[in-house]
């Protein structure tokens, strides 16, 4: 596995990380906040925030901001040892006409729908500058952004396709995938799936990425039949 793979493999794998903004009320000092983000089709962070809270407004002001997301594997009680990443990038508001991004946000985080009916949140895509990858002791890099952003080969128009088949036809395969809990998937792309189960989004990794209907239908098919 390249190291692009890697680094995604944690931010698609975890939901929340530290959004840090430049502080408007402390002049030039970073504010660090907690954010959950899903990803674009190209693998860019979103994330939903209120107009009036600080780091929305901190980022009206300035737009330069970094996403550190760290590994939640509950293995190891040393943090220095866990996988993270740092995201850095220019947050930038997502048009209203971009409706598949706001859609698939809401399947990830369906309260936060809530706060659609007002105009006090708005959706923040972050153009990344550069990726800052740790992966543990001795496993550190930086991954370039045309190295790290891989485009989902399903259009917003089949992803939910493959969704909407999933959650109506097959619940008792992604409840096996879940261990047995009640599950819905909540997104598709090349290297992998999520679904959410007991309010927690848990990710499956393809063995191999997939780029076709039919090459995710024979991976998902395929997951179903290995040993519980």
């Amino acid at each position: 596995m390249d190291k692009s793979r890697f680094a995604r493999r944690l931010l698609l794998t975890e939901s929340f990380g530290v959004l840090s903004t430049i502080s408007l009320d402390v002049p030039g000092y970073p504010f660090g906040s907690i954010a959950p983000y899903c990803v674009d089709e190209q693998c860019r962070p979103i994330i939903y925030i209120s107009n009036i809270a600080q780091h929305t407004r901190n980022i009206t002001a300035d737009p330069r901001v970094s996403l550190t997301v760290v590994e939640n594997s509950g293995d190891s009680n040393d943090v220095q040892a866990q996988g993270r990443i740092t995201c850095i990038a220019d947050a930038g508001r997502v048009p209203e006409t971009e409706v598949a991004v706001r859609e698939r946000y809401f399947r990830y985080f369906p309260s936060a729908r809530q706060y659609d009916q007002t105009h006090d949140f708005a959706f923040f895509r972050l153009e990344l500058v550069r990726v800052r990858f740790i992966g543990g002791f001795g496993q550190i890099f930086w991954v370039e952004p045309s190295e790290f952003m891989a485009p989902n080969p399903f259009s917003a128009v089949q992803e939910l396709r493959i969704i909407e088949h999933m959650n109506n036809g097959h619940k008792d395969a992604l409840n096996y995938y879940a261990g047995g809990a009640t599950a819905m998937m909540a997104g598709i792309d090349a290297e992998g799936f999520d679904v959410l189960a007991a309010g927690k989004k848990l990710r499956f990794d393809f063995e191999t990425p997939v780029r076709t209907m039919e090459q995710a239908r024979q991976a998902l098919v395929a997951m179903a039949k290995r040993p519980a």
